[in-house]
């Protein structure tokens, strides 16, 4: 029964003269207390909604912040190093390039400074090199050697150890990476450590 029909009903019954008015308080006020006391069906306690919540942040920040923290780390360092001019290392991976084929490695130059370039064949078969500005990449995909620019401090053919310096502008760059043998005397693929750095 809702706390408003057993109310109306004990008015009734004081009404009709079925309970005193002590009579009449004293049952009003254990109805209200009773509703009171009666927690509700259905809906859970703010606290319980509070403790959920709680352990729900908890386990998104446990899954979320390694990832965020590894990327935003590099992001927030590279900022850092860039608004300062800094020393920043671009680039620092091992390739893998099959004979016979071309690879274009994308640098990003956040501010005018000098950019060293090395590169280990550390397995594999030398390999030609060149620095060229984006706007050359569809020549090098179209394999137009004889039209493709390229930074003439950067160029080297058939190497295998390749460490060259120069100055360059802000800007978007790609370095690449050609190997010409056919595989068939020589390793079927290369594995080449790159590493890129930009110093003021």
């Amino acid at each position: 029964m809702a706390l408003s029909d057993e109310l109306n009903a004990l008015r009734e019954l004081h009404e009709k003269g079925n309970l005193t008015d002590q009579e009449y308080v004293a049952a009003k006020a254990a109805t209200l207390n009773k509703q009171e006391a009666t927690p509700t069906v259905g809906r859970p306690s703010a606290s319980f909604l509070t403790w959920r919540v709680k352990a729900l942040l908890v386990l998104l920040l446990l899954l979320v912040f390694p990832i965020w923290y590894s990327v935003g780390t590099k992001n927030t360092t590279n900022m850092l190093a860039t608004a300062v001019h800094a020393p920043i290392t671009l680039k620092d991976e091992v390739e893998n390039l099959p004979a016979s084929s071309v690879k274009s490695l994308g640098i990003n130059v956040p501010y005018g400074g000098t950019v060293d370039i090395t590169l280990n064949v550390v397995s594999g078969n030398p390999l030609d090199v060149f620095l060229i500005d984006a706007d050359q990449l569809q020549a090098v995909q179209r394999g137009d050697w004889n039209n493709v620019k390229s930074y003439n401090d950067f160029n080297a053919l058939k190497t295998k150890t390749y460490r060259r310096g120069a100055r360059l502008n802000e800007g978007g760059y790609y370095v690449v990476m050609r190997d010409t043998s056919l595989g068939i005397l020589s390793s079927s693929a290369s594995d080449v450590s790159v590493k890129v750095q930009l110093n003021p």
